[in-house]
């Protein structure tokens, strides 16, 4: 009988609690170290929210909560109030001497959440292993809570970019002055970061170890335009940017909104006087059957807005296809066939089945590639939209839907550069139409 009445109790105790939290969305919780020992004086902003149920319809920075912070007390405890309970929220924790990081899928209606966090990893580093900084707004004033992701390092005359793990900290962030600080190895001599902060344009940035740095944002410049199909609105698509440039020092990526019921979308913060390739997402395309190829945007002056009025979607095409290998062995279970825009970031995937068929929809008319990767096997000189400086790749422009398109691969280590044709129309015939190989 008294485990029933505490079962009871405690189910009581919940409903109480989740009614609570359904008129009173909040977020509380603890910031501690490692150890558990709590601390005070840490930094908890609202940095970007998604919806509980269904897709986004603004960006994830872009819901009214975002910006919102809270101090923790001597206790580490801190409470944000008065959120909207149909959001989810990542949360960014920032404290003097002590690693940035993110409390990620924050939830208002059940509110209690808990924060250990880093120190330093490279703590006891002298100066010539710190990259220290501040970051303004344009009017001069301290920009709390902005985030720098480090995708790169240089050491000596030798660059990298992705691995930076095990070198440089992967990610910093301000506080409320506005400043920075990161750690890295001996010999870096700069770091490569993208900076991002609620509020302004996106940037990418090279910072020299042992110095400190001063980066003014900007405010970035408003993309506007609609999505029309026969002359209705298409509502529910996502739409995306990314930078013409896709060199490692200058891509950026990221610049995304989904239109509303009037068909109309709003991108905001996008950097300025940067070209831009502006694209239905492949997934929205393969679902609607309808795609926006590519469209070439160039921003302008910060703070202005470049309208491009009304845009048509028109239909999308198909790839059904083989991959066959000239052995005739069967095409191992794993096999993924991608796709992706040459002129944008977005891919899909598509799996091989048991007999080598594979299928893609949504694709727009463009300048594709594909992408196949068999252990042991290339892509043999049978395909005439063979990449012959990418190896497992093909290259060519799609302009109306394929069918029986053939993959075919052949047993041996990839293909020199120095093979294949000389001419370079050939050799990367990304402007051809796209051809599967003939047996």
């Amino acid at each position: 009988m008294n485990r029933l009445f505490l079962k009871i109790m405690g189910l009581v105790i919940l409903l109480v609690a989740t009614a609570r939290a359904a008129d009173d969305p909040r977020i509380e919780g603890v910031i501690m170290d490692s150890k558990g020992r709590p601390i005070p004086n840490a930094s908890v902003y609202v940095y970007s929210a998604k919806p509980r149920e269904g897709e986004a319809t603004m960006c994830a920075t872009c819901y009214p909560d975002c910006g919102k912070k809270a101090r923790t007390d001597d206790q580490g405890q801190f409470k944000i109030e008065k959120l909207n309970g149909d959001l989810l929220y990542r949360l960014l924790v920032t404290a003097k001497g002590w690693r940035v990081d993110y409390i990620t899928d924050a939830d208002p209606l059940f509110g209690s959440v808990e924060q250990r966090l880093k120190a330093h990893r490279w703590s006891d580093a002298p100066l010539d292993r710190k990259v220290i900084g501040k970051i303004i707004d344009p009017d001069g004033k301290s920009v709390a809570g902005a985030v720098l992701n480090i995708d790169g390092y240089r050491n000596g005359p030798y660059g990298n970019y992705g691995g930076v793990k095990g070198k440089v900290e992967t990610f910093s962030g301000t506080d409320e002055s506005g400043e920075f600080l990161i750690t890295c190895t001996n010999g870096i001599g700069s770091i490569s970061a993208t900076v991002e902060a609620r509020g302004f344009a996106k940037r990418k940035v090279w910072l020299d170890a042992g110095s400190a740095h001063l980066l003014r944002m900007k405010r970035g410049v408003e993309v506007t335009g609609r999505l029309l199909q026969d002359g209705n609105p298409v509502p529910g698509v996502r739409v995306s940017m990314n930078s013409q440039d896709r060199s490692v020092e200058s891509f950026l990526q990221g610049f995304d909104a989904t239109t509303g019921p009037d068909g109309l979308f709003k991108i905001p913060n996008v950097p300025p006087n940067t070209a831009f390739f502006l694209a239905t997402r492949l997934k929205d395309a393969a679902r609607l059957g309808l795609s926006l190829a590519p469209q070439t945007v160039n921003t302008g002056a910060d703070e202005s807005t470049v309208k491009l009025g009304d845009l048509v979607l028109k239909a999308a095409h198909s790839i059904k296809g083989k991959v066959v290998l000239s052995d005739g062995k069967p095409v191992p279970g794993n096999t993924r066939v991608s796709l992706g825009f040459e002129s944008g970031s977005d891919s899909l995937q598509a799996k091989v089945d048991e007999d080598g068929t594979f299928e893609f929809k949504g694709v727009p008319t463009e300048s594709i590639s594909l992408w196949v990767r068999v252990t042991g096997y290339r892509v043999s000189a049978k395909n005439p939209s063979k990449d012959w400086l990418n190896e497992g790749r093909l290259v060519g422009r799609l302009e109306g839907s394929l069918e029986n398109f053939i993959i075919h691969l052949e047993p041996g280590a990839r293909a020199d550069r120095n093979e294949g044709p000389q001419d370079s129309s050939e050799r990367q015939p990304r402007e051809k139409l796209l051809r599967g190989a003939k047996l």
